[in-house]
């Protein structure tokens, strides 16, 4: 008999008992588990991410549209609008805090440059022997390495060198830094500050 199978003949019995009305014989499947997910459940791993970088079309302190591209600068730097931080200012102005503010974001600014610079001398010194590779001629095949020895002590030295001046300046940054928190300078990105 040409296109018998015992699925077919399952399938019959099955399509015939819903004819007659009766329920057909129901399959047990072993080891199935139908989890299916919803094509709207599934989320980007950079969703989230994105969120947070992304500018939003209202304020969150003020609820206008942020349209301008002040609005993406001051979102960027505060996490509200220009309006918003035109706002902080003044306010800081009044109060006759402002320029304490100001020294401050500098003095957060420096702070972060220096440390910045820290690391990349660790990164200098740890370095090691430098290689490079030149294409002599032009058929892409010759390559002529060429590898340049440093001079570990004078590396040493210089290196040990710039960490102190810049551990030295980190100090007197910090020590600024704390004097404008006793004094009760307040970082300003916020309206109820």
């Amino acid at each position: 008999m040409a296109g018998y199978s015992k699925e077919s003949e399952r399938q019959n019995k099955a399509l015939q008992s819903i004819i007659d009305g009766d329920t057909p014989e129901r399959r047990v499947m072993v080891g199935y588990n139908p989890v299916k997910e919803k094509h709207g459940d599934i989320q980007s791993h950079l969703t989230d991410v994105m969120k947070d970088v992304r500018m939003p079309w209202f304020c969150p302190e003020c609820d206008k549209t942020m349209k301008i591209k002040l609005d993406d600068k001051m979102w960027r730097l505060f996490g509200h609008c220009f309006d918003c931080q035109v706002k902080i200012e003044t306010k800081l102005r009044i109060e006759g805090k402002y320029e304490e503010w100001a020294k401050k974001k500098v003095l957060l600014n420096q702070r972060s440059f220096v440390t910045e610079q820290l690391e990349s001398v660790e990164e200098w010194k740890n370095q090691g022997d430098v290689t490079f590779y030149n294409q002599v001629n032009p058929d892409g095949h010759s390559v002529e390495k060429e590898t340049w020895s440093t001079d570990k002590e004078q590396l040493e030295k210089l290196a040990k060198e710039a960490t102190d001046n810049y551990t030295d300046l980190l100090e007197k940054i910090n020590l600024e830094l704390s004097e404008l928190d006793n004094e009760g300078v307040k970082d300003g990105s916020n309206i109820n500050s």
